[in-house]
């Protein structure tokens, strides 16, 4: 689930960095026409994976940035293609007027279009024929490509220079702005394409609500780009090496990133039996930030002293509770987890046939979930990994998908009923996978807001009492939250961490 929403990031971080040109730019008055056309070659894992091309064109007073990317990558010896085209129309002076995204990477494209207006911004989000659409405040002051890439001619290289800005990034966040700082280094030698090569260094920080993306590039004496570099502890590095459209478009491979991220366990469960486990998650490398490991119905982290996390992980009962708090649901506080966004579109004629089918007249809550958890488990024919991130509407209708479909799906019929969902992101233990025994994978399942507290339930582990074996390193309604926004909290622990089991009670259930 998480590498696709990781290269929406890159493809982001790329545009509002510096544009390539055979000639300066002048940021104030760049010449008509196309006049930046660039190309780059995306590594990860040590090999080739894909291509990026990124234009900018001036027409009159506005300025148009494309960039379309495309990727293949390994997910558990199948692969997956991930293809994304971002634009933006903005003025000379860098303000905001209109954009676009359209991602493929599952069975159908969705799009989202932008509009800017009198400080409102206005988003239609289309799939399947369907649309839906969200208005917010803009925030004051905002950037995005050209804005961004503009302010950095202007602040200059000097080394030292270090600044802060207001970036508007649909992918991290729709609602509001992230914060981009920049600092200029000093000339460095890095290497490119196998070869030495000098630059001036350029650190871009962006810190979005769920986590931090950091990015280096390297810069020539006139700011054009030679590489960028997208740090990630423990899976290796995201590099885009700047090149011609020749070498970007030769043959790249698909290298296998799934299985290299599981996490071994150091002894075997039966899932079914264990009623409670504390964990111990260390860190592998400097710079993981394990106190965002959350609280939840399921879990409670302490932190200790060595910067590691104690986690005790108990199986939820099933029944209301007479000495549970049975406050009143704010429905306000739950609006957002009712709601539909683009993922969740609980006006879908198609989700709604099947809540009604899935559930009949249950009026309990707790069968309710369990029933809805059974019906997608089964509903979801094909269990296949090469769907990047599909909505409710399409595997409603293509009935294919892995853990993330399985989890919005059910979220989605929960919602229809009147169930406040959200989803859950972290890592699940399975027996056996992909070769590997006894391990722990990354996973996505859903949560329904129960009796006072949320109440995990798995449909693509097929669990409504959820066993422990499962560690939630976040949780998300999907509501103006980007999906690469979700994804961060995995993608700062992915093959960063090590799980070590410390107690375990197969206590009668």
């Amino acid at each position: 689930m998480p590498l696709r929403n990781l290269f929406v990031v890159a493809v982001f971080l790329l545009v509002a960095a510096e544009a390539r040109s055979a000639e300066p730019i002048d940021p104030r008055n760049p010449r008509e026409g196309l006049f930046s056309d660039e190309w780059g070659e995306v590594h990860m894992a040590g090999g080739k994976v894909g291509y990026i091309h990124a234009t900018m064109t001036r027409k009159g007073n506005l300025i148009d940035t494309r960039t379309f990317t495309k990727m293949v990558v390994g997910r558990a010896q199948q692969a997956v293609t991930i293809q994304t085209t971002a634009s933006t129309t903005e003025t000379l002076a860098g303000v905001p007027v209109e954009f676009m995204q359209e991602m493929d990477a599952s069975m159908m494209k969705t799009t989202m279009r932008g509009t800017i207006e009198a400080g409102r911004v206005t988003i239609v989000q289309s799939q399947y024929g369907m649309e839906q659409t969200h208005a917010f405040d803009f925030p004051s002051g905002a950037l995005m490509a050209w804005g961004l890439f503009r302010e950095s001619l202007l602040k200059g290289f000097e080394p030292g220079t270090h600044y802060t800005s207001l970036v508007y990034s649909p992918e991290l966040r729709l609602d509001g702005p992230v914060t981009a700082v920049t600092t200029i280094g000093n000339l460095e030698t890095f290497d490119h394409a196998g070869k030495p090569r000098r630059g001036r260094r350029v650190d871009l920080k962006m810190q979005a609500p769920m986590g931090t993306l950091d990015m280096v590039s390297w810069v020539d004496d006139t700011g054009r780009p030679i590489k960028f570099v997208v740090p990630m502890p423990g899976l290796g590095d995201i590099v885009i090496v700047m090149t011609d459209q020749a070498s970007a478009l030769e043959d790249f491979v698909a290298p296998e990133l799934f299985m290299t991220t599981v996490i071994k366990a150091n002894r075997s469960f039966k899932p079914g039996a264990t009623r409670r486990i504390t964990y111990r998650i260390r860190a592998k490398h400097p710079g993981v930030d394990l106190t965002e490991i959350p609280t939840t119905g399921m879990q409670t982290p302490r932190r200790i002293e060595d910067g590691s996390i104690e986690l005790v992980v108990t199986r939820q009962e099933h029944v209301p509770s007479a000495t549970r708090a049975k406050a009143t649901v704010d429905k306000e506080d739950l609006a957002e987890y009712l709601d539909a966004n683009l993922m969740i579109n609980t006006a879908d004629p198609k989700l709604i046939e099947l809540a009604k089918k899935a559930a009949g007249k249950t009026e309990n809550a707790y069968v309710l979930g369990d029933k809805l958890r059974r019906f997608v488990s089964d509903y979801v024919t094909t269990k296949s990994l090469n769907v990047g991130f599909a909505t409710a509407s399409e595997t409603s209708r293509t009935r294919e998908g892995d853990c993330s479909e399985h989890g919005v799906l059910l979220a989605a019929l929960g919602r229809i009923h009147g169930l406040p969902s959200r989803v859950a992101v972290g890592v699940a233990y399975v027996p056996s996978f992909g070769g590997q025994k006894d391990v722990f994978g990354y996973h996505l399942w859903t949560q329904f807001h129960i009796d006072g507290q949320w109440i995990d339930f798995d449909a693509a582990l097929r669990e409504s009492r959820c066993s422990p074996t499962r560690i939630a390193f976040a949780t998300s309604s999907l509501k103006n939250t980007g999906l690469a926004d979700l994804s961060l909290p995995l993608l700062s622990k992915i093959g960063a961490i090590d799980i070590d089991i410390i107690e375990v009670d197969e206590s009668p259930q």
